[in-house]
């Protein structure tokens, strides 16, 4: 990798955050007292980040139909829109075509009302191998699948082709295991300690997860999102969302030639 990208992460004076929200389950089953559920967890999700004024990017399967939509679009926030790929069009069993005409579709359909789409957040496979598809799409930012260990500087963006950037992700909510005792405060300890470190971090929140556990978890995040926001309020870490992040590592100055000052000698 070039000196040139290489400065883009590696000399951040804050701490970057990205919160992404999966809004729409991935999975085959579904039923009308679920998608009630999910529908309510997805409003009160809507609610505490824009209570905290914490810019998110929402996952949606097509943005131009979503029911999550309207309250996105109409929030103060500055909250992105992304289209979430799922198994029946992401990934080896889809195939090519598939993942092409179905990236298309959906882009085609939101950009014609006016929503500005340029992120894809695949929840099965990477969408690398289709990397020239993305790129045709006019997609900045693609988030990452596999959670990365929490050692500091391994969740840093990385660049898939040029102007195209994959953000890892860092930690997922719900934690299955010991979330209402050690697990809460362990994610918050990564998260200061990115700040900290001047660091990346990036969160994933499953809202299909969310209203299938049957557990309060709503209340846990409301926990975590108001401390992330304090971290913002002392100027510690920087929230913003994919596609930001893709514009603020594709922003590269122009470094200028160095000249001598030593005039030419005839």
């Amino acid at each position: 990798m070039s000196g040139t990208h290489r400065r883009t992460w590696h000399k951040y004076h804050v701490g970057h955050l990205n919160v992404t929200v999966q809004l729409d389950s991935t999975s085959a089953t579904h039923c009308v007292e679920r998608h009630q559920t999910l529908a309510e967890v997805a409003r009160q999700l809507i609610a505490t980040m824009d209570a905290e004024l914490l810019p998110t990017t929402w996952a949606v399967s097509d943005p131009a139909h979503s029911a999550a939509t309207s309250l996105i679009t109409q929030s103060a926030v500055d909250h992105e829109l992304a289209i979430l790929g799922d198994s029946n069009w992401v990934g080896p069993t889809a195939g090519r075509t598939r993942f092409a005409r179905e990236l298309a579709r959906r882009l085609t359909q939101a950009r014609a009302v006016g929503l500005n789409v340029t992120t894809l957040v695949p929840s099965v496979a990477s969408v690398e191998p289709h990397i020239d598809l993305v790129v045709k799409q006019q997609i900045t930012a693609v988030a990452g699948l596999k959670t990365l260990p929490a050692a500091p500087r391994i969740g840093e963006p990385r660049a898939l082709h040029y102007g195209v950037w994959e953000v890892p992700v860092s930690a997922n909510l719900p934690i299955k295991a010991n979330w209402f005792s050690s697990g809460k405060h362990s994610l918050w300890r990564r998260i200061s300690r990115s700040a900290g470190d001047a660091a990346a971090f990036h969160l994933l929140i499953d809202a299909a997860a969310m209203a299938a556990s049957g557990r309060h978890d709503d209340a846990i995040v409301k926990w975590l999102v108001h401390r992330i926001a304090t971290l913002r309020d002392r100027g510690l870490i920087r929230v913003e969302t994919l596609r930001n992040t893709a514009g603020r590592l594709s922003d590269i100055p122009t470094v200028s030639p160095q000249r001598s000052i030593l005039r030419r000698v005839a």
